[in-house]
């Protein structure tokens, strides 16, 4: 039987957590859903990961791996997310229903990179209670996207600054069910953090309205939403293990509708429309999606094992982007049609020990955009993926491994087609239309280590 962690352990533990979400704080993730959870799992793609096919990172996926793992160990880890998402060929025109000189909006037709490159930390811990039941927590950032455009990027009317952070912080509880199964659930509580900026086109408004010497373009002003929110979801799954060299396990993550409280701030807004356009309170309603996932690791030798993974992504709750104004604004909600729809992530990997200290893993995988070119905006400017992975795993000592990985993410040109319709009321008619093409790809480097108490 083993003893529950000590409290020195347990205030050490304490510690590097806090360091964890310090980190975190000032950590920005590229894209929206982040797979980059685990160096070890990297390495052959993510295959095997619900089944606990490596180490006890594989509690992101599936909370019942956690009995898997005897004793108490510390996982600690972080991927570099070397992302690129080019604009080139861009246009902009205003609605058809102003002036043909009017029609024009300014700004740069190609861009470079529009996408930092951040660094997505990871904790883990396991404790085993007893033979059958075990104790984990984990810290996450599951969702994230930072895009930043200059203030005159000709697509400003639809974004400028995109800043969101979601934080998972996920105590879990694991325990045996027999000599085959286990079982897991863990409680999420998940902070969000959002700055969100874009261009108003206060001019083409007032020209809309006949407000003399209104022009489109002429009264340009940024508005920028800051918020944050707490929200609250589950984790469950179970493995199944009916052989020595096979085992199956799949996961789910609750999906989570997050309501963001903030603050909205206009760089300036002409007189005519100080009274409807404030500073001051507004909402970001942010629509998260379940995840379901299901693996399986198969010993072929004592030398090689295979693993594969299939995810399910529930994107088809985002929309829409919906900012409200509470009142004393009179201002009507800006809504962004998004019409995300749910996608799939399958993987194929392997892992090859060449000694009693080293393994090597390799893995590929495809992941599917939820974007279509008529909703790819440049907030999200998405593509499908093609994953080819590298790792190692080295046994340092008996306590002590350290897993290193590098992914290669191939996705073809994609292009946007916003539309503004042709309807004043219409969410997009102050936008305008907005074309372009993106060229998107990533390398991602990871490093974990893991030590056994």
């Amino acid at each position: 039987m083993t003893n529950p962690m000590s409290k020195p352990m347990s205030k050490r533990l304490l510690s590097v957590l806090t360091l964890m979400l310090a980190a975190t704080g000032i950590a920005s993730a590229s894209g929206f859903q982040l797979r980059e959870q685990s160096a070890s799992s990297e390495g052959n793609a993510f295959a095997g990961a619900s089944a606990g096919d490596q180490d006890l990172s594989s509690m992101f996926w599936n909370p019942a791996v956690l009995p898997l793992f005897g004793g108490t160990q510390v996982s600690l880890g972080g991927s570099w997310i070397g992302v690129h998402m080019d604009l080139s060929n861009a246009t902009a025109t205003r609605a058809p229903g102003f002036q043909p000189g009017q029609q024009t909006i300014s700004g740069a037709s190609n861009l470079p990179n529009a996408v930092n490159q951040p660094i997505l930390p990871t904790l883990y811990v396991v404790t085993a209670v007893n033979d059958r039941v075990s104790l984990g927590l984990s810290v996450n950032v599951p969702f994230g996207l930072v895009t930043k455009y200059p203030d005159s990027f000709l697509g400003r009317y639809y974004g400028i600054e995109t800043n969101l952070k979601v934080y998972d912080i996920s105590p879990s509880i694991g325990f045996k069910a027999g000599s085959d199964w286990t079982l897991g659930v863990a409680f999420v509580a998940r902070k969000t953090q959002a700055t969100i900026s874009n261009g108003v086109d206060f001019g083409a408004i007032g020209n809309s309205l006949g407000v003399p010497g209104m022009t489109p373009g002429g009264a340009d002003a940024i508005a920028t939403l800051t918020g944050n929110a707490w929200s609250y979801g589950y984790k469950a799954g179970f493995t199944w293990q009916p052989s020595s060299t096979f085992r199956l396990g799949v996961g789910y993550q609750s999906a989570a509708n997050v309501n963001v409280k903030g603050q909205i701030a206009y760089s300036s807004v002409p007189a005519l429309f100080q009274g409807t356009f404030l500073n001051g309170a507004a909402d970001a309603t942010l629509n998260l999606p379940a995840t379901a996932s299901g693996g399986f690791t198969w010993t072929l030798t004592p030398a090689f094992s295979l693993q594969a993974e299939a995810a399910w992504t529930g994107w088809s709750v985002f929309k829409t982007l919906a900012v409200t104004f509470p009142a004393p604004s009179s201002q009507p909600p800006d809504v962004t049609n998004e019409a995300w729809v749910n996608t799939w992530f399958g993987s194929l990997g392997g892992l090859l020990k060449v000694s009693p200290e080293w393994t090597l893993k390799a893995g590929l995988a495809y992941d599917r955009s939820p974007v279509d070119d008529a909703h790819r905006t440049p907030r999200v400017p998405d593509a499908d993926r093609t994953w080819v992975t590298l790792g190692a795993g080295w046994n340092a000592s008996k306590n002590t491994t350290v897993d290193f990985a590098v992914a290669r993410l191939f996705c073809p040109t994609v292009t946007m087609g916003l539309m503004s319709g042709n309807v004043p009321t219409g969410p997009n008619y102050y936008r305008g239309n907005l074309t372009g093409s993106y060229s998107v790809g990533a390398t991602i480097v990871a490093l974990s280590a893991r030590y056994k108490f």
